[in-house]
């Protein structure tokens, strides 16, 4: 155990590390930060909720520096995207920095930062799952035709609508090949930032959906372009919130160290997989994050008399969390299969390509 003493709480030093591990290897490969899965798991841990969110971002930040860097040697990052989606969040960072010390100062953080990310998390989710299921079917099609599979697929018209918005100025992202206006990409980040400040996280579970579907980034390079944003937004949200003595600095080396190791591996699965099977996890992360955060609202809106809640939201959350470890380790083992031409079950070869 390790005591946060400004916090007044003692916290599990193998719970931080499974943390940091798990939240490493998802992260590096769904290419968020994992923040809304850290901010609930540490209230879980009795961790409070401003200082959950301070802690988290500064995990985050460090996490995603080293995913960034592995996945710009794989060529998944567009950095002049980035760069540009930068102007916007700051700004976001700030207001939502704002937001959670305002909630802090009334003592109503957990309760908002639950109440918040359930309805998020659970919007995202059900979204992404939908649309996702739409691209497997039309990757089905493909295969059963004879033809061969394609990296990505998308079967969502929003983005080329989007795209075709003139409002001036137009910036063309070569990497990424699309031409979009400036405005869009300024109201993505400065979104996705305000989300980064107040919940503690990067802003990658709902900066990846919009890079996808809203702007029309190919799944495996949103993975790596979210990562380096996460980089700016988490670094100055960091800064932020230490300035407001949100973080418990101990616990954020502990995940810190987790995450080095599972982010090597999370990164390395993404030469393995298409960007359908990046969208399926992605989907399946924000609903396990939502139903953990559902039982530990219970919990605290009845002043924490049904203990079961508690334990069902521990269950929900860190049970959801190593089902993802299980489901992206398993990625990759067949992912190498797949690549040195070793058989795999036939339902997943769309889920699968050969490493580049």
């Amino acid at each position: 155990m390790i005591t946060l003493q400004e916090f007044g709480v003692n916290v599990s030093i193998f719970w931080l590390f499974f943390i940091g591990l798990a939240v490493g290897l998802i992260g590096g490969f769904i290419g968020v930060g994992g923040g809304y899965m850290v901010t609930p798991a540490l209230v879980v841990l009795g961790v409070p909720g401003y200082a959950a969110v301070g802690t988290d971002m500064t995990h985050i930040t460090g996490k995603s520096v080293i995913s960034t860097l592995r996945h710009r040697q794989l060529g998944n990052v567009d950095m002049k995207l980035g760069v540009v989606m930068i102007l916007g969040t700051m700004a976001g960072v700030e207001v939502g920095v704002r937001l959670i010390n305002l909630c802090k100062a009334q003592g109503i953080s957990d309760e908002i930062v639950l109440i918040c990310s359930i309805i998020i998390t659970a919007f995202i989710g059900v979204f992404t799952y939908w649309e996702t299921r739409r691209a497997k079917r039309k990757l089905d099609e493909i295969r059963a035709s004879g033809k061969e599979l394609p990296r990505d697929v998308y079967v969502t018209g929003i983005a080329q609508k989007i795209q075709s918005v003139r409002l001036l100025p137009i910036i063309y992202f070569p990497k990424s090949r699309i031409r979009i206006s400036l405005w869009v990409i300024l109201a993505v980040g400065f979104f996705t930032g305000v989300l980064a400040g107040f919940f503690g996280i990067g802003g990658g579970f709902v900066r990846m959906p919009s890079l996808i579907y809203l702007i029309g980034v190919p799944s495996i390079l949103a993975v790596g372009t979210d990562l380096f944003e996460i980089i700016i937004s988490g670094g100055y949200g960091l800064v932020r919130h230490t300035m407001s003595g949100n973080v418990a600095i101990e616990a954020s080396l502990i995940m810190l160290l987790g995450a080095c190791i599972g982010a090597q591996v999370g990164v390395l699965t993404t030469r393995y997989t298409r960007g359908l099977s990046v969208r399926y996890l992605l989907a399946y992360s924000v609903f396990f994050s939502a139903a953990g955060s559902i039982f530990k609202l219970i919990y605290l809106l009845t002043d924490k008399k049904l203990a079961w809640s508690q334990t069902v939201s521990a269950i929900l959350t860190f049970g959801g969390i190593g089902l993802l470890m299980v489901m992206i380790s398993g990625l990759f083992v067949l992912g190498v299969r797949y690549g040195r031409g070793q058989p795999v079950p036939a339902a997943l070869e769309p889920f699968l390509v050969r490493a580049y």
